[in-house]
Parts: C-alpha cells; sequence; structure tokens
C-alpha cells in the first residue's frame, strides 16, 4: 500500500467513527414516549363557574363570549364593559 491510499483509508475510517459517534450521541438523547395519564379526563364545567364567568352571567343572565358582547354593546350604543380575572 502506497501512503496516499493509507491517508484514504485513514479518512475515512476518521470520517465513520465521527458519524458512529454522532448517531450514538443522539440515540443517547433521544426522548422515550411517556406513559398513559391515569388522571380523569376533564370534562369542561366540572369544575364551577370562575369568577370572570360568574360576572358576566350575572349582567348578561347567561355566559356570553367575548365576541357576542361585543356585538350586543355596539348594537345597544353602550360602551363595551371588559370583565377581567382579579389578581392578586
Amino acid at each position: 500500500m502506497n501512503t496516499k491510499e493509507q491517508k484514504r483509508n485513514l479518512f475515512k475510517a476518521a470520517l465513520q467513527a465521527g458519524a458512529a459517534r454522532d448517531y450514538a450521541i443522539f440515540k443517547s438523547r433521544r426522548q422515550f414516549k411517556h406513559d398513559r395519564s391515569e388522571k380523569k379526563a376533564y370534562k369542561p364545567g366540572s369544575i364551577g363557574l370562575s369568577i370572570v364567568s360568574a360576572a358576566i352571567k350575572k349582567e348578561y343572565g347567561s355566559v356570553l363570549s367575548r365576541k357576542e358582547r361585543k356585538q350586543l354593546a355596539k348594537q345597544s350604543g353602550t360602551p363595551f364593559q371588559a370583565f377581567n380575572a382579579q389578581v392578586g
């Protein structure tokens, strides 16, 4: 074997070693699938009314979306009342 061929073979081996190392790192850092949760699924409305939805229900008689409340305010000519959660 001449030196040129040896260098080429060494270069191939180095590339393969680097690729093998990268593949091993990739495999070692993968995320595994999570086990299925044993908690019961949440059903909307099962917790009860929030403070904001209770205030909206008191004002309008039923829980309306923001879009519906904006349309009502526009039709009646009254300013839109925003209901915000109380922080603190």
